[in-house]
């Protein structure tokens, strides 16, 4: 009770007009406060708003993008069914002997083009690769093997070696993997 007694006894000895100004003072002071912390709450929230306006743009735009690339996940699954569905039993090896037929250059294969080795893929389908290596080409012959190949959409070509041949070097020796995909076999 002895602080409220010297409060009480401060302001009965302090005369009116300082006692006004401590009043006035007091409340520019609270003032000035109020004005402070509301400048930065409001400050504060506009940021935050911002950053929530950007974070919602980019999210969104992520979104669409996501979107797009699933929409043209469908289209590319939709055209390889079908690619499939038009030829279910396609034999890769014949067809490559056959195109190496047309293309004249079955004497320039050195590895039959038998090895096909088939792999199960984690979607529905098994994957057909074939092997097959070729000495003394020239590069017409080697573009127009990979021209034939490409024009087939049910062919890919995976790897491409290309080398200077031992025996001529104005030729080339060529290892091609190409590969197909084929629907898994249902197994009952």
């Amino acid at each position: 009770m002895i602080i409220v007694e010297k409060i009480r006894v401060f302001f009965d000895t302090t005369e009116v007009k300082t006692f006004r100004y401590y009043i006035i003072g007091y409340l520019v002071g609270c003032t000035l406060l109020a004005a402070i912390i509301i400048f930065y709450y409001f400050r504060t929230t506009n940021m935050l708003q911002k950053k929530i306006k950007q974070l919602n743009y980019s999210r969104e735009a992520t979104v669409k993008t996501i979107l797009e690339s699933a929409q043209s996940i469908e289209q590319q699954r939709s055209a390889v069914e079908a690619i499939l569905s038009q030829n279910p039993d396609f034999k890769i090896a014949g067809y490559f002997k056959d195109l190496l037929s047309k293309l004249n250059l079955r004497n320039k294969e050195i590895q039959e083009a038998e090895s096909t080795t088939t792999s199960e893929r984690e979607d529905n389908y098994r994957e057909t690769e074939l092997n097959a290596k070729f000495d003394d080409m020239t590069m017409k012959e080697l573009t127009e093997l990979l021209q034939a190949l490409e024009k087939n959409p049910r062919i890919s070509t995976k790897r491409l070696d290309i080398s200077k041949a031992k025996k001529n070097p104005k030729k080339i020796e060529v290892q091609i993997t190409i590969t197909t995909l084929l629907p898994k076999i249902e197994a009952s």
